[in-house]
């Protein structure tokens, strides 16, 4: 693996324009309590305590480009109502332009909700979900005026990402007037659709997942077997066809004939794989549009997804992600930068999370790091542990720790299912990020008491509404102990 490489690629991912053009979904959180039963009817009463907005379908690929640092222009329909409102908002907020959109009053804003009951130390259920009728196709002077949106962009972008997921907005004329100005303007083409993988005639590369791809080619059960006559009959119109097969990575199908299957190279454990489709055709489009290889784009898509799917929820991969995990020393999928720490807590407790803080050296770990560390996660719902790196273990106990090196302590420390996050500080106290995360819980093990911990610490955690969690220890269970035994023994 070229890490300078795939490096340049995502550092040039911020002088790529990508017109992205399809169907556009509004994807709606609910969040709140059930407060009783409703005395009119037999069902709960439902207390709203905060919506949620994303961008869906293509228009969440065209999220994923913005944030992985391209420049995206949005092309696609959506109606004259407030929820069209709140979809040019929430694209704005995330980088992407919307000036091409087209406004249809006949056209209701597709949208999509989930409700969401529960929270802190409830967990959340599921309880409702909402959709708009399903959109006819674009026609007349709606389907129109999308054509002449795309023909006005297509001199100022490097490349053109179709997603088509309502069958709505990728007619045939539109297809045609995208394949007619990729042409014209040699434009890199990608697309993406649920269930119409096998129309994109003229298009460079199409990416349904391996189901997708099936879906269109009439099979119905894919497996390795049936996956290469899928993948044969999409380059029956596309000229390149890249196939996501969830852990077993990326199959190139390309238009020389070549077959090859693109490996994960940094395993994770999925929690959430909605949306991840969105983040490899993303990567995919930039890479080509920079002067990346297919197989480059296969390796970009692997990673980024890699990234998405460790994460609840529909999200975006910055760029300052994907190439923190293409280095070595990232380490685990769950070791952050304070900076992604930042945005997950602040998603975290806008999901109604309570957010728990640890830290310590954890070397050599053993039965009462484990018991701790299971006892603190039980206080809240997600638990982050501060790391003291290699410089600050010296520090604090001296030239002969720790015995295993900070990026070994921090891979076993991610083995753990009671671990959501980590996060490896060089500072003597783990002050600095208390103040940026504001944890709502600050666990301490049980050698200590309320009136013992770092009274400066317990200050700033109460001081905005946070609680200290006193754990308690495993009696005759230390590191100190184990070395002690060991040179003992030796």
């Amino acid at each position: 693996m070229d890490n300078q490489h795939y490096a340049a690629l995502l550092e040039k991912f911020k002088t790529i324009r990508v017109m992205a053009v399809g169907d556009i979904y509004l994807d709606e959180y609910v969040f709140g309590v059930v407060t009783e039963i409703s005395l009119e009817a037999p069902i709960p009463v439902f207390e709203v305590q905060q919506r949620r907005y994303n961008p869906g379908a293509c228009g969440n690929a065209a999220c994923n480009a913005a944030a992985l640092g391209g420049k995206i222009f949005m092309v696609g329909v959506v109606g004259t109502d407030g929820n069209a409102d709140i979809v040019r908002r929430e694209f704005n907020v995330r980088g992407v332009d919307t000036t091409y959109l087209v406004a249809d009053p006949n056209h209701p804003t597709n949208t999509y909700g989930k409700w969401r009951a529960g929270g802190h130390n409830i967990p959340t259920q599921e309880m409702l979900r909402t959709d708009t009728p399903k959109p006819a196709p674009i026609s007349g002077e709606t389907e129109q005026r999308v054509i002449e949106n795309i023909k006005k962009l297509a001199p100022q972008v490097d490349a053109i990402l179709i997603g088509d997921q309502a069958s709505s907005c990728i007619t045939q004329p539109v297809l045609d007037a995208i394949v007619e100005c990729a042409k014209k303007h040699k434009l890199v083409t990608l697309a993406d659709s649920r269930k119409r993988a096998g129309m994109f005639n003229g298009i460079d590369i199409v990416a349904p997942n391996d189901a997708e791809a099936g879906l269109a080619a009439g099979i119905k059960v894919v497996d390795d077997e049936t996956l290469h006559q899928a993948g044969k009959f999409l380059l029956t119109s596309a000229k390149n066809a890249l196939v996501t097969r969830g852990p077993q990575g990326i199959t190139i199908f390309a238009k020389d004939g070549t077959v090859k299957d693109v490996p994960i190279t940094r395993p994770v454990r999925a929690i959430d794989v909605t949306g991840a489709g969105d983040t490899v055709d993303a990567a995919i489009i930039l890479t080509v549009a920079a002067g990346g290889s297919l197989e480059d784009a296969a390796f970009l898509g692997n990673l980024t997804a890699g990234i998405a799917v460790v994460q609840e929820g529909v999200v975006t991969v910055s760029n300052e992600e994907a190439l923190a995990a293409l280095t070595s020393e990232a380490g685990p999928a769950k070791l952050k930068t304070l900076p992604q720490l930042k945005r997950i807590v602040e998603k975290l407790k806008n999901d109604g999370k309570k957010v728990v803080w640890t830290n310590g050296c954890f070397d050599i770990l053993h039965a009462g790091h484990i018991t701790y560390l299971i006892n603190a996660r039980q206080t809240g719902d997600i638990l982050i542990v501060g790391l003291n790196s290699d410089k600050s273990v010296q520090e604090n106990k001296g030239p002969g720790r720790p015995v295993v090196n900070e990026r070994n302590r921090a891979l076993v420390l991610s083995a753990l299912e009671c671990v959501d996050y980590l996060i490896i500080f060089d500072d003597k106290t783990p002050m600095p990020l208390l103040e940026a995360l504001h944890p709502d819980v600050y666990a301490k093990g049980g050698d200590y008491n309320i009136n013992t911990i770092v009274q400066i610490e317990r200050r700033l955690v109460e001081s905005y509404g946070g609680e200290i969690a006193i754990i308690p220890g495993v009696e005759g269970q230390s590191t100190t102990n184990i070395i002690n035994k060991v040179m003992e023994n030796s």
